[in-house]
């Protein structure tokens, strides 16, 4: 039995590594502006926090991803990646949560701000998920199911597809505003 699950991994991962024809749209371009130097710190200070964030949420991402590939290699399921999955999730949950309380920066003109806003939506909406991505592992890791792993690619793929947008926007937001780090 556990061979079948190990092939029908690695045929349903497979297939869904090399699907899509789809063109990422295309960065929307926002003109230089200036800001005081007072406004130029709270920028830094929100992309800071916004970093200090992903960085936390990122370590228990790595640990949760690494002990899933040794599963997926046909390695035993652990005692211990269970927590390691609920440690993800949460952490994710977490993230999420603690972007969303965070404040755009007021003085920034309103194109930015709109640009900004969803950026901070792209990082939360990459959490939730990436939250979900580990609902799907849970699952497999108590039904075996193989089919759970293809919500758990779905909703990884999709996960980092709005982290990559939202560190774009992010990343254009600052350059705009002269901040380079």
């Amino acid at each position: 039995m556990k061979p079948f699950i190990v092939i029908a991994c690695a045929v349903l991962l497979m297939a869904l590594s090399g699907c899509s024809s789809e063109k990422p749209p295309e960065p929307q371009k926002i003109q230089a502006f200036v800001l005081s130097l007072a406004d130029k710190e709270k920028l830094v200070s929100f992309q800071k926090e916004v970093l200090n964030i992903e960085n936390l949420t990122d370590k228990a991402l790595n640990v949760a991803t690494e002990e899933l590939k040794t599963v997926l290699k046909g390695g035993e399921i652990s005692i211990n990646l269970p927590s390691i999955i609920d440690r993800a999730k949460n952490e994710s949950l977490k993230a999420g949560e603690a972007l969303a309380k965070k404040a755009i920066p007021e003085s920034l003109p309103p194109e930015a701000k709109k640009l900004l806003n969803e950026s901070k939506a792209g990082f939360i909406a990459s959490y939730k998920a990436y939250a979900e991505s580990f609902d799907a592992i849970r699952s497999f890791t108590t039904d075996k199911n193989p089919m759970t792993l293809l919500e758990y690619r779905k909703k990884n793929a999709e996960a980092q597809e709005q982290l990559k947008g939202a560190t774009e926007k992010l990343k254009q937001i600052m350059t705009a505003a002269g901040v380079t780090k």
